[in-house]
């Protein structure tokens, strides 16, 4: 019996090294099989051969197919005696129950309890998924060829917005399913993001596998910009250009592969340049909105399992890296995360703690909006600022809005520099009204905590109390923005089929469902609008808990913290109140506006 033990154990391991080659050989097969559907089609019409477009098309697809296809095969050859594996768990230090409780001690109230949550690691199939190297590239393989075929087909593809893949994806689905993913899972889309993925491989060198030396200059981020504001100013800005161009309306296609193609370059600049993932990091445009809305979710994240062990651990392999993982892309150490604000759910932290101390937990939603101790203030206005972008998204959709631009572009013949920027002649939206219904919302709260510190006797610091209730606006916020998005989801979703046959508009009919008849805005149930005030009252609710727990952790019996609550509750219901309100009035004046149901 003794003989036959080492066997059986060894089998496991025997499989999962298979496993470790082979889904690589499979994910680079699967890329060049699509790369050879596609170029079969272009071929066997001698008409688009010698075309600008079938020169786009290569110029674009056959080097980043080689890229990936030859990079993934190197990876496996270099790793095929299983390079990666993790021999076993450390045995636990002895000084981690002495010196590393004490320390913990110390920083009880840093380390708040978070209620009840199970720990996913604890079950032999995640625990092997997050030890492999190839784990993540799966994950953003898929993507990362359905948005390079989204810059194809914006480029060359049909100028019909509802026939072309770039637009029909990425407007109709994607954007709805990411706030799907933000609310559930946290940075679920940061684990799959195809534009941070390429960037990384061209660093690394690298699709999967671990190597020494990057492929960057390899620069520290300046620490004086080190905040969430420059991520938010960008989200700020970047959805004025997208309003101004119609880019997600949805309009010309080619804006669309544009803005994704300009943020991969973006990206790949930041790889180049800095170190690690410093773009998402520091430089992305939904960093800070992705970041926030995280809270929301039931997902922990990577995180230390006992902080008492990171406390007396030396090598700090997690985040630094080790000859299995790369360390933490993000910056971020386990054993002192107290939020999923930077967790990009990457696993390199779970790759390489040598005492397998890192583990992922589903807890109980919204803990990450009040459980944490430490609330920053540039966290608390970036949700202003973005909560202000999700008012005049819905505001912009109402006849008093549309009224009030086209005066203040008759005023201030902002409509002429419109028309020669865009051939744009009614200039919406005029920058100046976009940026005042924005800049209304912190300016709102910092009065609200105004208002709070004198009603206490000034005992509250308006800073303590902005930075802190701004979390409690988190849900409401990423309900409110979900709703926005339901309505083309809903409604155009099904022409996706329609697409994914003929992606560019050649008459091309790959999956026998280019001629259904499916069109745009057919399918609109005349319940959207009840769906939408619905995820608002779901956000309201959510937002109106995690005041009420914020007041009592954070402020707990100090002199005012009813009077906070109180001010902050009714601050909250009022606003939920007018966002639903503007959701029926932009329904029920303008059917014809994609926020609306066709009444």
């Amino acid at each position: 019996m003794a003989a036959v033990e080492p066997v059986r154990a060894s089998w496991p391991r025997r499989l999962s090294r298979w496993v470790d080659r082979l889904v690589p050989l499979a994910l680079a097969a699967f890329t060049l099989f699509i790369s050879a559907v596609f170029t079969h089609e272009l071929i066997r019409r001698t008409s688009e051969i010698w075309s600008w477009r079938s020169l786009i098309f290569f110029a674009v697809w056959v080097p980043t197919t080689l890229f990936f296809v030859l990079t993934a095969l190197k990876d496996m050859v270099e790793h095929w005696k299983g390079s990666w594996d993790f021999p076993g768990a450390k045995p636990r230090p002895p000084q981690a129950d002495t010196h590393g409780r004490a320390a913990l001690e110390a920083q009880a109230d840093y380390f708040r309890p978070a209620g009840p949550k199970f720990d996913l690691s604890r079950l032999a199939f995640f625990r092997w998924l997050f030890h492999r190297r190839w784990y993540q590239f799966a994950a953003q393989l898929p993507n990362v060829i359905i948005f390079n075929i989204v810059i194809v087909a914006g480029l060359i593809g049909v100028a019909d917005p509802n026939r072309n893949f770039a637009t029909v994806i990425t407007w109709y689905v994607w954007f709805a399913v990411v706030f799907l993913l933000m609310l559930g899972i946290g940075r679920a889309w940061c684990l799959i993001c195809p534009f941070s993925a390429q960037a990384e491989w061209l660093q690394r060198l690298s699709v999967f596998g671990k190597r020494k030396k990057p492929f960057t200059l390899g620069r520290k981020w300046p620490k004086a910009y080190s905040t969430v504001l420059i991520s938010a100013f960008f989200f700020v800005g970047i959805t004025w250009v997208e309003e101004f161009y119609n880019v997600a309306g949805p309009g010309a296609p080619v804006f669309t592969a544009l803005l994704v193609l300009g943020i991969i370059s973006w990206d790949v600049f930041y790889a180049l340049v800095f170190e690690r993932r410093s773009f998402c990091r520091y430089g992305c445009p939904l960093n800070g909105l992705i970041g926030t809305l995280s809270a929301v979710a039931p997902f922990e994240g990577f995180r230390s399992k006992d902080q008492s062990l990171c406390k007396t651990c030396t090598t700090k392999e997690c985040m630094r890296g080790s000859a299995r993982s790369y360390g933490c892309a993000w910056f971020e150490y386990p054993g002192s995360m107290t939020s999923n604000f930077h967790c990009g759910l990457a696993g390199e932290c779970f790759k390489g703690c040598p005492y397998e101390n890192v583990g992922m937990a589903v807890r109980l939603p919204l803990t990450d909006t009040y459980a944490p101790k430490k609330k920053r203030f540039d966290v608390a206005l970036g949700v202003t600022l973005m909560m202000g972008v999700l008012f005049f998204e819905v505001f912009n959709a109402t006849p008093p809005y549309a009224a009030l631009d086209a005066w203040l572009n008759r005023v201030t013949g902002w409509g002429t520099l419109a028309q020669a920027l865009f051939t744009q002649v009614n200039g919406y939206p005029n920058p100046l009204d976009y940026l005042a219904v924005v800049a209304v919302f912190p300016l709102l709260f910092w009065g609200l905590a105004s208002l709070v510190h004198r009603l206490s006797g000034r005992r509250l610091p308006v800073r303590e109390l902005f930075s802190r209730f701004a979390y409690g606006w988190i849900p409401l916020f990423g309900f409110g923005i979900l709703a926005r998005q339901l309505p083309k989801f809903l409604t155009n979703a099904p022409v996706t089929l329609v697409t994914l046959s003929d992606p560019f508009g050649f008459g091309w009919n790959l999956l026998g469902t280019a001629h259904w008849h499916l069109v745009a805005r057919a399918f609109a149930p005349t319940w959207v609008l009840w769906v939408q005030l619905g995820a608002v009252a779901v956000g309201l609710a959510a937002s109106l808990y995690s005041t009420a727990r914020i007041a009592r952790l954070d402020f707990g019996t100090r002199p005012g913290s009813g009077t906070a609550v109180a001010v902050m509750q009714t601050s909250l219901v009022v606003l939920g109140a007018a966002l639903m309100l503007l959701y029926y009035v932009a329904a029920a004046t303008n059917p014809g506006h994609y926020l609306s149901p066709p009444f």
